[in-house]
């Protein structure tokens, strides 16, 4: 049985006595890492420096969450749909009294004053929040901080390498974070490809001219035929997420439905600024990618309403003009418990995120915490959507390059089971787009619902790629939609963008008008959606039987009938899937 929370909040004054005498502890190391591709150190921080560690308590009711979340995503079950509520999700994400009792006698004793404001809790307390400087952080981890570099990026993090706990709070802490974690400082615009005219779909020579389509918003809407169901709006939303300083310009937005579509001129773009972050409209720090998914979710989902999540956190930026308190902490998990903080009424119903990292150079206690936080979103009803990279089957944003040898490169978060994740096509009748990411990850093992159809795939690969991705992991992408030169607007100006970025906020719109629908109908949004997608008969989707992802010196993984690691399920078709529904 799960113990309650005033039994957490109980315990709390039995700290008083605690000495503040910091006792001989016993460090262990907790997590290490080599330092990721493109990181070099760069210099040793000021002790003085402010940082915000963010401690992730172990979680010993959580599979109740697991539990409840294969029971409403099945849509064979009676409780299909029937979505936890804020209180219930945060009863399973709680700690054990007894972590919390022990990390806070430990700071205690580090002569940290646990009851004023540089200490803060989720309403789970399943993360706990401590603002400190540099010198304090290293004690408390046994550990070093360094500023790195990254000269692709030109970004500068406040990282260590690895870092330590005493030894008897290691079952009671997932991770601390910031910690040994890089980011990759861009977007799946990592996977964003701006358009010059020069993008050639094949790889190598190429024997005649490729064709070249464009994509519209018209073409786009028209291809999956959403205009067969008019949006009320009323009561169903959809969120875009925005990372790494990508700001959604409203200008640029007026323009795109200026030209693309005009009844969308009269809505209006939700912005909540999250963690110290900001969305400027000046004109020149418009980010492409915010405005791609801005762009074609708000397009295609209108009049549902939209809501663009600024979310500020990654390392120190030396070069930057703008200074926030928080210094480093990751956006994935920030983002994700400010979003679970929320009522139900007030979270979006589907979210679509394009950004990612490579798998490998995400810590895996780290990578697993996050994915957790998406399932508790799953079952509070919201389907999340990750973009899975453009990289084929080789590393995100640079398709061909194997940067792991002898090993293909899976993404993250796109490899948690917790979420659908969309690959990308092009051309009409659409084919696989090269780079389409696909894979399988080396973190999480194969979920329940691809029990059947990633099998069947594997059966027909045979020994291809032996040893070079892990057979038994989770296998992404789920779905796919068009990739390929989208027009949108950026800075003023027409351009054409191609990635899965793209086909991310396409889907996930597309989610949102069958939400907007069963929502119409007094019936519940759709939540996590991956069992349902997996249940689906051949037919409601367009399979997409051509094409492959090359990468790491192969062709990649090849489309086929049914499930394939290039372009999953394949691409939606409004109307079939409102059929799929009895809408």
């Amino acid at each position: 049985m799960v113990p309650s929370l005033a039994l957490f909040v109980s315990a709390l004054p039995l700290l008083s006595w605690v000495c503040a005498v910091p006792p001989a502890h016993h460090f262990v190391e907790k997590s290490s890492i080599r330092l990721p591709r493109g990181w070099t150190h760069h210099g040793t921080p000021s002790p003085h420096t402010p940082i915000t560690l963010r401690f992730g308590l172990t979680q010993p009711y959580f599979h109740q969450i697991e539990s409840a979340l294969l029971e409403i995503s099945d849509p064979s079950s009676p409780r299909w749909t029937e979505h936890l509520t804020k209180e219930e999700v945060e009863k399973f994400s709680a700690p054990h009294s007894e972590s919390i009792i022990l990390l806070e006698s430990f700071l205690v004793s580090h002569g940290i004053d646990i009851t004023g404001d540089a200490l803060q809790r989720t309403p789970a307390s399943d993360w706990i929040s401590l603002k400190t400087t540099i010198e304090i952080a290293e004690k408390l981890l046994d550990t070093t901080y360094s500023i790195y570099a990254n000269h692709e990026t030109g970004l500068t993090a406040i990282r260590t390498t690895s870092y330590s706990l005493p030894a008897h709070l290691h079952d009671h802490i997932d991770v601390v974070q910031p910690t040994n974690f890089f980011p990759s400082g861009q977007p799946l615009l990592s996977s964003l490809i701006v358009d010059d005219g020069s993008f050639n779909q094949q790889s190598g020579p190429a024997p005649a001219p490729v064709p070249q389509p464009n994509m519209s918003l018209p073409e786009l809407k028209t291809l999956y035929r959403t205009n067969a169901y008019k949006a009320k709006g009323t009561r169903s939303s959809i969120g875009i997420t925005g990372y790494l300083e990508q700001y959604a310009n409203l200008a640029d937005l007026k323009h795109f439905y200026s030209i693309f579509y005009p009844p969308a001129l009269k809505s209006t773009l939700h912005v909540e600024l999250i963690n110290g972050a900001i969305n400027s409209q000046n004109i020149s720090e418009a980010g492409i990618e915010a405005n791609l998914d801005v762009q074609f979710a708000g397009g295609i989902s209108y009049p549902v309403k939209q809501i663009f999540y600024s979310t500020y956190g990654r390392g120190q930026n030396t070069n930057r003009s703008i200074s926030y308190e928080d210094n480093g902490n990751e956006p994935y998990d920030v983002f994700l418990t400010y979003l679970l903080r929320k009522k139900t009424k007030d979270l979006p119903q589907v979210l679509t995120t394009s950004y990612g990292e490579d798998e490998d150079t995400v810590p895996i206690n780290y990578a697993r915490r996050v994915c957790k936080l998406y399932a508790a979103l799953g079952t509070r009803g919201v389907s999340a959507l990750h973009a899975s990279g453009d990289g084929g089957v080789g590393r995100v944003g640079e398709t061909g390059a194997c940067f792991t040898p002898n090993r293909f490169v899976p993404i993250f978060p796109g490899g948690c089971p917790y979420v659908t994740t969309v690959g990308a096509t092009y051309q009409i009748p659409e084919t696989t787009v090269r780079f389409s990411g696909g894979g399988f990850s080396d973190y999480f093992p194969r979920p329940w619902y691809q029990h059947h159809a990633v099998p069947r795939y594997l059966k027909t690969l045979g020994s291809a790629y032996e040893g070079l991705f892990n057979k038994n992991g989770r296998a992404y992408p789920d779905v796919a939609a068009q990739g390929y030169r989208y027009f949108i607007v950026y800075q003023g100006e027409v351009i054409r963008v191609s990635g899965t970025s793209a086909s991310t906020p396409t889907f996930a719109a597309i989610i949102a008008l069958l939400n907007d629908a069963l929502l119409s109908k007094g019936r519940r949004p759709l939540g996590f959606l991956n069992p349902w997608i997996y249940s689906l008969k051949p037919g409601v989707l367009n399979d997409i039987t051509t094409g492959s992802n090359p990468g790491c010196g192969t062709t990649g993984f090849n489309a086929t009938r049914g499930w394939d690691p290039a372009t999953g399920f394949g691409t939606p078709d409004l109307p079939r899937l409102l059929k799929a529904l009895k809408l």
